[in-house]
């Protein structure tokens, strides 16, 4: 197996590991994987290189998945839908990688890097971001750049707190379940309430 085949392998392992398990070891890295622990450091570093890494490959394809399948598929879709749409795919997204958001939200381990990589991911200006404004503008006819700012800030907070809750509930009493989306009634009024903040 080439060198390439090995990081690649090591990666896809960890991404694995990561989606359920709040904690993961480079002993378990290197299990998963069958190779032995010095393979871990001789790729990446450190296992907290490994799992910067992919935890920006994880979060680059949620960027994608916004990007490509929720606005490229606005035209014609009252914003409810689109709104119920978002709420079941970050729903899905949290219930398949409670382990990656632990790491992005409270993991002490990788902390300054994994506040920095969100940081970078949602907020800088980047091309993932000035397409949001840009789609926020157009779909809600907004002229003024620090308003698309603010209903995105809006919009990524109200998406970000219901699963923070249930994260720290999780890490406090071991329930790896994240309910909040998952009920109905709560989605209807989040999906009102939402869009009342964002269209006044």
């Amino acid at each position: 197996m080439s060198s390439s085949e090995i990081k690649r392998k090591l990666i896809d392992n960890t991404k694995i590991l990561i989606q359920k398990n709040a904690t993961v070891t480079i002993k378990d890295i290197a299990e998963a994987s069958y190779v032995n622990i010095a393979a871990v450091n001789y790729h990446f570093g450190s296992k907290e290189n490994l799992l910067m890494i992919v935890i920006d490959e994880i979060l680059t394809d949620l960027k994608a998945y916004v990007k490509d399948t929720v606005f490229a598929s606005f035209d014609d879709v009252p914003i409810e839908d689109k709104l119920e749409e978002l709420i079941t795919f970050i729903y899905n997204f949290s219930m398949e990688n409670i382990g990656v958001l632990n790491y992005l939200f409270l993991s002490k381990e990788i902390q300054n890097e994994s506040t920095n990589l969100l940081i970078d991911s949602f907020f800088s200006d980047n091309e993932f971001t000035r397409y949001v404004y840009e789609q926020l503008a157009l779909r809600m006819d907004i002229k003024n750049p620090s308003e698309s700012f603010a209903k995105y800030i809006i919009l990524f907070s109200a998406f970000s707190i219901p699963l923070f809750i249930q994260i720290v509930q999780m890490k406090t009493t071991g329930d790896s379940r994240v309910e909040t989306f998952k009920d109905p009634e709560f989605r209807k009024h989040f999906i009102k309430n939402i869009l009342k903040m964002v269209q006044n």
